[in-house]
């Protein structure tokens, strides 16, 4: 099988965004497009976890003020 038809089946059963960010790049193998995938989603996993982070912190905040308010 090809190098290309195997990178092109590793990248089409991948999570969309993932293949998305993954295909914008040069890649040569397909240890290399596994490395460059899991890097991708270790990065969304942490901006993941940053937005729930700041989004809870918003929501104490607030009730914060409404017992301040009392």
């Amino acid at each position: 099988m090809p190098a290309e038809s195997i990178l092109a089946d590793f990248m089409s059963g991948l999570n969309l965004n993932i293949s998305i960010m993954l295909y914008k790049l040069v890649l040569r193998s397909l240890d290399e497009a596994i490395r460059k995938a899991k890097m991708i989603e270790i990065g969304q996993r942490n901006a993941s976890g940053a937005v729930q982070y700041n989004a809870k912190m918003a929501q104490l905040e607030q009730e914060n003020n409404r017992v301040l308010q009392q």
